[in-house]
């Protein structure tokens, strides 16, 4: 399992401010969400709840040789699910909803209306292997470590462990089937802040020694 940590999750986010504004919201919404890639291709924007602050996913974006582009329902049952997301997050998608607009107004009649956040410059859904081979140019161009886009929802996984938050929160948010799913592949994560949760219980007891 590759994932970021911290320091270099916020290396990332420093850097890819400066890409355009749809990968800025491409790399933010998949570390703040854990979305799978064709989860988060399958967004369209009355998935999003901009006063409730949440995303619903309710669909997958796929690529398969001799199809094309398609959609489907998610994974399994239990990927479909209501998240919710921060603020700052929330604020983001405003401001790309915005440009998105005023892109979609330069191409005029050539844009197609597909309501998905992620598209090509005529508002086609975009294809995943425009993810594939610009994600790994973008981390060499800034000399950030190697790392699969997936790596990004494992990314998510960790921070929100290392964050304390519950593992049926976690287990949820990344659309599980069950919890057994989420322990079996962030077990050494859980057991390293489960360490750490006892060294900060074991300082209480040395202080009242």
């Amino acid at each position: 399992m590759e994932y970021y940590d911290e320091a270099q999750t916020a290396e990332l986010l420093k850097v890819i401010k400066d890409e355009p504004l749809k990968y800025n919201v491409l790399i933010n919404l998949a570390i703040a969400t854990g979305l799978r890639k064709g989860e988060l291709l399958g967004l369209e924007w009355s998935h999003v709840d901009f006063d409730k602050k949440t995303i619903e996913v309710k669909q997958s974006s796929l690529y398969v040789k001799g199809k094309g582009v398609f959609t489907k329902p998610p994974k399994n049952e239990s990927s479909v699910r209501t998240i919710s997301i921060p603020s700052s997050i929330t604020s983001l998608l405003r401001t790309y909803k915005i440009h998105q607009k005023e892109e979609s107004m330069k191409v005029r009649d050539e844009w197609h209306q597909s309501d998905r956040l992620f598209t090509t410059w005529n508002g086609m859904p975009m294809h995943p292997n425009t993810i594939n081979n610009w994600f790994p140019k973008f981390l060499k161009r800034n000399n950030l470590t190697p790392l699969p886009f997936h790596g990004l929802r494992h990314t998510a996984a960790t921070l929100l462990i290392g964050k304390g938050v519950h593992v049926k929160t976690i287990s949820n948010r990344l659309g599980h089937s069950n919890i057994s799913t989420t322990m079996d592949i962030y077990g050494h994560a859980l057991k390293s802040s489960d360490e750490e949760a006892a060294n900060k219980l074991d300082d209480i007891f040395i202080q009242e020694s």
